[in-house]
């Protein structure tokens, strides 16, 4: 059953002191860790990736739902590229919604994704959001695992 009254929280993208929001709790919880990135090679099995991925786990999406945010920001131009894993439930679906200020690029990972109710997306498959346009999707019959990215 879909949720008609959930939103995305795009607050990610809200701009504080002059830095993106996400790219702010990303930093934080680097430094919470003390972790550094950007020099040498890391992976999501290093020591402390576990524990950062508890600190950047987002509890906004609708049930059968899971998502959390990367570590990783691209900065370019006037906005960072963010992105996410989410762990989908088998017929998980997320209500038809739009976010108004990024390009969003979706790609499974494993499992489908039945996007607009039109058309399933299975491993390797992607779709590309433009800001604005109204979209849902639902988790196909085994679940899913997507990677997505907003700029």
């Amino acid at each position: 059953m879909i949720d008609a009254q959930w939103r995305p929280d795009d607050t990610f993208h809200d701009v504080i002191d002059g830095e993106f929001k996400g790219v702010l709790r990303v930093k934080k919880a680097l430094k919470e860790l003390g972790i550094t990135l950007g020099k040498n090679v890391v992976t999501s099995r290093d020591p402390g990736m576990e524990k950062l991925r508890e600190v950047l786990y987002r509890d906004t999406m609708p049930e059968g739902l899971q998502q959390w945010q990367l570590p990783i920001v691209f900065e370019a131009d006037d906005r960072p590229s963010m992105f996410f894993i989410t762990v989908g439930q088998p017929d998980a679906e997320v209500p038809q919604h739009a976010h108004k200020d990024d390009n969003l690029l979706r790609i499974v990972l494993s499992g489908s994704v039945i996007h607009d109710g039109r058309v399933e997306l299975t491993t390797g498959d992607w779709a590309h959001v433009p800001a604005g346009e109204p979209y849902t999707f639902k988790a196909g019959k085994h679940g899913c695992v997507i990677m997505h990215t907003y700029h």
